[in-house]
């Protein structure tokens, strides 16, 4: 028999999970649909939970407007998630930290790329290597100064997935079907369809694709532009911590032997910090190599050698679904309007999540305000992308080490 609700969604991701909730508190029916035996088992577990809405490069051009509106809807979302399902996420507040290990590098950040930031709604403070040390002591003597953005977010990924879990399970509105697979999506004028790989189909007034890499193989048209960029990383724990090990989240960029190194520590809220990122573009695998966890050692032994002896707890590997111009796609992708695309996050499923289920409700509701039209201009999936080819393109920076 088929299900029928007012909106089924493919993927239960972080950015599936956020749209079933912003629809069902909006008053929608929906049937959510993951492939996996629970909830937030893909790229958003591997995910390291920064929300970086103005040190990501891909930011720094139009989608700065998208991820900055993410950033302001954060708290408030997370006090509503909180309200929903009893689960408080812990948020680290006290900013991201970008470091600069020599004066050449201190010099491009000063002349690149803080320009770009000046311009941003959100602060930004100069430091010297002092003062950078006087932020986070463990900081490597070999630091050259930095800057320091007071506004930038991190949090745990699976504390944020499982207040979403909690929340859509608390909700009646929602039904979450575990375990099974869409294999195709159809829609025509009065509405749209998901077909399972059970037998079963869900008919919906929309079917809304959130499923990352997968989004391929159920939206042809988007085959040629969505790509895995893989990305290494591991928990380590900081001997006797109990709380925040480090009051932000740390990240450089160097190169060294023709490698480019990009350490990235996000401090958890017990006592652990995750530590990344590497990036293999086109790789579709999520093997842990011993080459993958020296280059982040490397970088590691660069920017803060007292963390090289904490002890290891989780090594794992993610694939970032990028777009090859690093833009999600969100908005219609059939001739009915009744099909829409909520994918292509890269290393931004975490920043974006909150933003992406309030445009994706309005594109529900048929209320589309001038605010979100812009926003959506931005991500619209008929705008003009390259195909990605074994080079992939350019991904400096992108922190995560999935979404």
């Amino acid at each position: 028999m088929p299900d029928t609700c007012d909106v089924a969604i493919i993927g239960g991701g972080v950015v599936g999970c956020a749209v079933a909730h912003r629809l069902a508190a909006d008053g929608r029916s929906v049937v959510l649909v993951e492939g996996g035996p629970r909830l937030g088992l893909g790229a958003s577990d591997a995910a390291m939970g920064g929300i970086t809405p103005q040190s990501e490069p891909s930011c720094l051009g139009p989608l700065g407007a998208v991820a900055g509106r993410s950033r302001e809807l954060y708290p408030a979302w997370l006090d509503e998630l909180a309200a929903a399902s009893g689960v408080v996420v812990p948020l680290l507040d006290g900013g991201d930290i970008q470091v600069a290990l020599d004066e050449a590098e201190m010099e491009r950040l000063e002349t690149e790329v803080l320009p770009v930031w000046m311009n941003s709604p959100f602060a930004v403070e100069r430091l010297t290597a002092a003062d950078a040390r006087g932020l986070e002591p463990l900081l490597s003597e070999s630091v050259a100064g930095g800057f320091l953005l007071p506004d930038e977010l991190a949090l745990d990924p699976r504390d944020l997935l499982a207040a979403l879990a909690a929340t859509l399970e608390a909700n009646p509105a929602v039904r979450v079907l575990t375990g099974v697979r869409a294999t195709a999506v159809t829609s025509g004028p009065r509405g749209a369809r998901a077909y399972l790989d059970s037998g079963d189909r869900v008919s919906a007034g929309f079917v809304v694709v959130a499923a990352g890499l997968l989004s391929r193989e159920l939206l042809p048209g988007l085959r040629d532009h969505l790509l895995p960029i893989k990305g290494m990383a591991y928990d380590a724990r900081v001997p006797e911590a109990r709380s925040y090990p480090l009051r932000h989240h740390v990240y450089a960029e160097f190169s060294e032997d023709g490698v480019e190194h990009s350490p990235y520590l996000v401090p958890r809220h017990d006592g652990r910090v995750a530590i990344g990122v590497t990036y293999e573009i086109g790789a579709d695998d999520l093997t842990v190599t011993g080459a993958g966890l020296a280059e982040i050692r490397r970088g590691l032994e660069a920017l803060m050698p007292a963390a090289v002896s904490w002890p290891v707890e989780r090594r794992w590997a993610g694939l970032r679904p990028a777009t090859t111009d690093r833009i999600p796609i969100i908005g219609p992708v059939d001739a009915n309007g009744y099909v829409l695309a909520a994918t292509g996050h890269g290393g931004l499923g975490i920043t974006l999540a909150p933003v992406t289920a309030d445009l994706v409700a309005a594109l529900v509701r048929g209320g589309v305000d001038a605010g979100a039209r812009e926003l959506l201009r931005i991500c619209r999936p008929d705008r003009p992308l390259a195909p990605w080819g074994p080079e992939g393109g350019p991904v400096d920076g992108e922190r995560s080490a999935a979404s």
